[in-house]
């Protein structure tokens, strides 16, 4: 017997809303089908339902209430997210939330516990996990090719002006908030640990809002690789998005292109350490033979993660099987955010000091 699509309502028709998820359900119209959808706007409401024929509600609980409806996409502003989750959950609706899923690790607790309540499925949208060379540069480093790896550099830069209400504090915008629960949550899958050490510095450079556009996160245990997350729009000349680094080798690149190399120091001569002077008072020196690999795709990383992503979420929920992505997994990450943001706080403060001139004095000498 033929399994009939899932019925999607999705709230938040912008660019996640509309342009990722709604696009994505789009291509994968044998497992679900978009019946209704919400938005604050109502001409961008009534536009979009129009193109997607689907039902358009004026009201979130006027979605929920809408029986059609089996799984809800909160693709909402950042704020919001938590409490529309959970209406949703609550209604007795499946939940697919976009990032960030929350503000705090207390959030996603929320939201586990509430699906638990409800028995419906509770699923954070960390479909980059699924982007190919996230995969690839895991599974280089778990070959062991590169030795031990003992530091990685993640860079998502870009140099641009940027205006609208994710850059607004009061929005809960910011680098942090829209971008980085992408490249902390691979940063933590590659250190291994669930709670590292955090160091975390963010400003305001080039936005019209007050949140942060530039943004570096440090992330250290012992024993473990110390990764570094650098999420800016105030960088002219962006560095490759991934640089790793280990005893044997490196690798470095892009979400589309990779290339690592390695030294076979098993074919190398032994080094003990000399005290002796060298010879014409020259540095240690000697000829590395490389070994190099490399990895590329022709396919949108990001459009192929969201597609994989939804496929094992369909069939997730019609199994009875837990989410692709497990909810404890993510709580981490924002565990990392919420310490980032009290950093982040602090260090915007101490600039806006740092900037303020000092008080004028009419004191003579």
């Amino acid at each position: 017997m033929e399994t009939p699509p899932i019925r999607v309502g999705i709230c938040g028709l912008g660019r996640s809303g509309r342009d990722i998820h709604a696009h994505t359900i789009a291509k994968l119209g044998d497992r679900f089908r978009i019946v209704a959808v919400h938005d604050v706007d109502p001409g961008r409401l009534a536009g979009t339902a129009a193109e997607l024929g689907a039902t358009a509600h004026p009201t979130y609980h006027g979605m929920l209430a809408d029986n059609q409806v089996e799984l809800v996409v909160v693709a909402s502003y950042n704020g919001f997210h938590v409490e529309q989750a959970d209406l949703a959950l609550a209604a007795g609706r499946h939940v697919l939330c976009d990032k960030p899923i929350g503000l705090t690790a207390a959030h996603v607790d929320r939201l586990i516990a509430s699906a638990a309540r409800h028995r419906r499925t509770f699923a954070p949208f960390q479909q980059r996990r699924y982007q190919a060379d996230f995969q690839r540069v895991r599974a280089v480093i778990d070959s062991g090719v590169l030795g031990r790896v003992h530091a990685i550099r993640i860079h998502w830069h870009s140099f641009k002006r940027r205006w609208d209400w994710q850059t607004s504090s009061a929005m809960h915008g910011g680098a942090l908030n829209n971008n980085g629960p992408h490249p902390i949550d691979h940063a933590l899958e590659l250190i291994g640990v669930a709670e590292p050490h955090v160091h975390c510095l963010g400003e305001r450079v080039l936005c019209s809002g007050d949140a942060e556009d530039h943004l570096m996160v440090t992330l250290s245990h012992p024993g473990r690789p110390t990764v570094i997350v650098e999420l800016s729009d105030a960088i002219a000349y962006g560095q490759p998005r991934w640089v790793v680094s280990g005893d044997r080798g490196g690798l470095t690149g892009s979400d589309r292109a990779l290339t690592w190399k390695w030294v076979d120091w098993s074919a190398m001569p032994a080094r003990p350490l000399e005290f002796a002077s060298t010879p014409d008072r020259s540095y240690n020196q000697e000829t590395l033979t490389w070994q190099e690999d490399s990895w590329s795709t022709a396919q949108d990383p990001v459009a192929d993660s969201a597609l994989a992503f939804y496929r094992d979420l369909a069939t997730a929920l019609r199994a009875g099987a837990p989410p692709p992505i497990d909810p404890l997994s993510v709580r981490r990450n924002f565990a990392v955010i919420e310490r980032c943001r009290a950093q982040i706080a602090a260090h915007m403060a101490a600039c806006a000091r740092a900037a303020t001139p000092p008080a004028a004095t009419n004191a003579r000498a």
